[in-house]
C-alpha cells in the first residue's frame, strides 16, 4: 500500500467525517477543508518519517 492510496482513503474519510460536522454547525466548509489539508500534510509527513526509518543505509 502506497501512500498515494492511503491519502485517497484518508481524504474519503476525512470529508464525510467533515460533512458531518458541517451539518452539526461545528465547523464551516473552509474550515473542513484547512482542517483536512492540514491533517493529510502531516500524515504525509509521519508517513515519510516512518518510511525514512525504515531504510537501511547501504
Amino acid at each position: 500500500m502506497t501512500w498515494d492510496s492511503i491519502q485517497q482513503v484518508l481524504r474519503i474519510v476525512l470529508n464525510a467525517a467533515g460533512g458531518v460536522l458541517i451539518g452539526k454547525g461545528y465547523l464551516t466548509e473552509e474550515m473542513s477543508t484547512t482542517l483536512i489539508g492540514g491533517l493529510l500534510s502531516i500524515g504525509s509527513v509521519a508517513w515519510w518519517a516512518i518510511w525514512q526509518r525504515g531504510r537501511t543505509t547501504t
